[in-house]
C-alpha cells in the first residue's frame, strides 16, 4: 500500500466485539468469512475527522491491550456515520492479545 494510516483505537469494547464477530463466530476459528461485523464511527467522534473523504482507503488499527501489532481495516464512508470493515484474512489468539496475518 502506498498510503496508509496507523491510528490507535481507545473503544476497546467495541473492537473486541468485532473482532469475535468477523474471525470467531460461527466457528470459522479466526478466518475472515464476508463483510460480518465492522466498527462504526460516528459523526460525534473525534476520529470521524480523521476518515473523512478517505473511502476505500485501508487503514491499520492499533490497541496494546487488545492487538499485537495492527488489524488492516478498509473505511466505508457515509453520508453521517463511517464503518471500518477488517480485511486481514487470519486472527489467532497468542498470549491473550489478537494478532492478523
Amino acid at each position: 500500500m502506498k498510503y496508509e494510516l496507523k491510528i490507535e483505537f481507545k473503544e476497546k469494547e467495541q473492537l473486541e466485539s468485532t473482532i469475535q464477530k468477523s474471525y470467531f463466530e460461527d466457528g470459522t476459528k479466526g478466518k475472515l468469512v464476508g463483510k460480518k461485523a465492522y466498527l462504526t464511527i460516528q459523526k460525534e467522534d473525534p476520529l470521524f475527522i480523521i476518515f473523512k473523504g478517505l473511502n476505500n482507503i485501508t487503514a491499520k488499527l492499533t490497541n496494546e491491550d487488545l492487538i499485537d501489532g495492527s488489524m488492516r481495516c478498509v473505511v466505508d464512508e457515509s453520508e453521517d456515520i463511517i464503518n471500518l470493515y477488517p480485511v486481514n484474512n487470519y486472527c489467532v489468539v497468542e498470549q491473550e492479545k489478537y494478532s492478523f496475518y
